[in-house]
């Protein structure tokens, strides 16, 4: 006769805890006393720190964010478009949004819809939170999600920038939403940034966020770093100085850059990022490789990324004058690359398609 083993609770959170957040989503009906756990902050801090990485590389086309999946096992490598992720209201509605814009923060995507309307969604658990608006958006405000790191509290920054202003770069409107408190308040104490973005879209590491920019006087590019706990910008240092780039986060633990100057495609990676970041970063090149210039106006890369296991880079490079993307597959230690042509079949996007590591987590995100 078979006896059960019942464990003791603390051996099954650690053991839970190191499970993909994929497989404790089909294990939330499984007991009432599981499902308590996975809602508990702390067991999904916990998770979050402790539980293999399961990056899917998701993309933004056509107002819709679809999975890609790269196919490393045939020569050349292939790209695959797959199934869209549908945002709908977790509450009520069966309508997919449109979505304009997606920033995404340790399994959390805070998307701006078609509408103007800001939505943070967790497509892993299938909830949505709408935030409510305090003021009218501005068609060229910069949103971003972060976290406080004294107790992992999320908050969403939203600025702007006024036409009548000089020089008219200049951001002079500031304001923070509160999850917890779900309500608005205006940063008053914040010196008006003297910079332009070179992409509205960050990136999230560590419960800050990211973008790279420029100064509106010497043009000098840097990295433009926003603290929520401190709820304060600073500028901190880039590995060089070219014309286009792109910012990427890989494994949740560094920031890199993709470089083009002239035909020299080069990935740059920082050290681990700490909890505690000073504005110092060191940069260390991971690859270089030669692609060649297309004859055309203006081609720019808005996005990349690191698929860190397989250690395979992938950027897209958007031709305006042709509306054409370019994606490009390239091996670490290689001087090679893949290039694949995408179309817009549908035609429906006003902007570029986007791409970006997507790390599935238990976070939730409901009052």
């Amino acid at each position: 006769m078979m006896m059960s083993v019942i464990l003791p609770l603390d051996l099954v959170e650690e053991i839970l805890s190191r499970l993909p957040a994929t497989a404790l989503k089909r294990l939330r009906s499984t007991c009432t006393q599981w499902n308590a756990l996975f809602k508990d902050q702390r067991f999904t801090e916990k998770h979050f720190s402790k539980a293999p990485k399961e990056s899917i590389v998701l993309m933004l086309k056509e107002y819709r964010v679809f999975s890609m999946s790269l196919n490393l096992k045939i020569a050349p490598p292939s790209l695959e478009f797959k199934g869209g992720l549908g945002l709908k209201d977790s509450h009520s509605s069966l309508e997919e949004f449109d979505i304009d814009l997606v920033v995404h923060c340790e399994g959390l995507l805070l998307c701006i819809t078609k509408d103007d309307r800001p939505v943070v969604w967790n497509p892993c658990l299938g909830e949505t939170r709408w935030i409510p608006p305090k003021t009218s958006y501005k068609w060229n405000s910069t949103f971003a999600l972060g976290y406080e790191k004294t107790n992992h509290s999320y908050k969403m920054l939203m600025f702007w920038k006024r036409h009548n202003d000089i020089p008219h770069d200049r951001v002079n409107g500031y304001q923070i939403y509160d999850f917890n408190s779900d309500s608005w308040r205006v940063l008053d104490n914040i010196v008006a940034l003297d910079c332009f973005l070179l992409s509205s879209i960050g990136v999230s590491l560590k419960g800050n966020s990211y973008w790279l920019a420029y100064d509106t006087e010497g043009y000098d590019e840097f990295l433009l770093c926003f603290d929520f706990t401190a709820e304060s910008f600073k500028p901190m240092c880039l590995p060089l100085v070219v014309d286009q780039m792109a910012l990427s986060v890989v494994g949740e633990k560094q920031l890199s850059v993709l470089s083009k100057s002239d035909s020299t495609l080069t990935m740059w990676v920082t050290n681990k990022i700490d909890t505690d970041i000073k504005g110092v970063l060191e940069w260390s090149k991971s690859f270089a490789v030669d692609i060649p210039t297309h004859d055309l106006w203006f081609p720019f890369f808005f996005s990349s990324l690191v698929v860190e296991e397989k250690k395979v880079a992938l950027c897209c490079e958007r031709i305006f004058e042709t509306g054409r993307n370019n994606f490009y597959i390239i091996r670490e230690g290689e001087e090679s690359y893949t290039e694949i042509l995408y179309v817009d079949s549908t035609n429906r996007s006003r902007w570029y398609p986007f791409i970006f590591n997507y790390v599935p987590s238990l976070v939730q995100i409901q009052l």
